[in-house]
C-alpha cells in the first residue's frame, strides 16, 4: 500500500477477478459523482467451475452498521490513499481479519463517508485460510473481536455472533 502512487486504491486478490470490464470505471465515476472517501460494492462468490454460489449483496453502510455486524465485501473496497496517510494501513496484528480492522477503522471509527455501488464488482473463489477449519474460524472470530474492541463497535460478542449470521441471506 506504502508503494502505490494512486490516488484511489483497492486490491484484486490473486485467485479473483472483476465480474466485468466496466467494474473500474464505475468506482472512478462513484468517486468523482459523490464525497465519499470510500466505494464498496457487490460481490459473487463462484467455485471452481465458475457458478455462482453465493450472492453478497452489500448495501449503505450506516452509523451503526458494524455494530449489527456489517461490512462490506473486502475485495470490493476502495478507499482514497489519504485515508491511509491519516488514519494508517493495514495492520498484520489482527491477521485475517485485518481487512475488516481497517474497515471498521475507516469506516465506523473515523465515519468517513462511503458509497455503495449497487453492482457485481468481483468474483472471489471460495476458501480461504480463516474458513479452512474450525481452528482457523474460531482464531478469525478473536481477530474480529479484537478489531471491534479497538473500533469502538459497541457489543463486540453480539457483533461478533451478528456477522456470520447476515450471511445467511447471501445464499438465498
Amino acid at each position: 500500500m506504502r508503494l502505490a502512487t494512486g490516488e484511489i486504491i483497492g486490491m484484486l486478490n490473486a485467485d479473483d477477478f472483476f465480474a466485468d470490464q466496466e467494474v473500474l470505471s464505475a468506482v472512478a465515476q462513484a468517486f468523482s459523482n459523490s464525497d465519499a472517501g470510500i466505494v464498496y460494492g457487490n460481490l459473487d462468490y463462484i467455485n471452481s467451475s465458475g457458478k455462482i454460489i453465493r450472492k453478497w449483496k452489500s448495501r449503505s453502510c450506516g452509523k451503526n452498521s458494524f455494530n449489527r455486524g456489517f461490512m462490506p465485501p473486502h475485495p470490493t473496497f476502495y478507499c482514497k490513499r489519504i485515508l491511509f496517510d491519516k488514519y494508517g494501513f493495514y495492520s498484520l496484528e489482527y491477521g485475517s481479519a485485518a481487512d475488516y480492522e481497517l474497515m471498521a477503522r475507516f469506516m465506523h471509527k473515523w465515519q468517513v463517508r462511503s458509497f455503495h455501488l449497487n453492482k457485481v464488482m468481483v468474483k472471489m473463489k471460495l476458501g480461504g485460510i480463516s474458513n479452512s477449519n474450525l481452528k482457523n474460524r474460531v482464531k478469525a472470530w478473536s481477530f474480529d473481536l479484537k478489531a471491534m474492541r479497538e473500533n469502538n463497535v459497541l457489543l463486540p460478542v453480539l457483533a461478533v455472533v451478528l456477522k456470520p449470521l447476515r450471511k445467511i441471506f447471501q445464499f438465498l
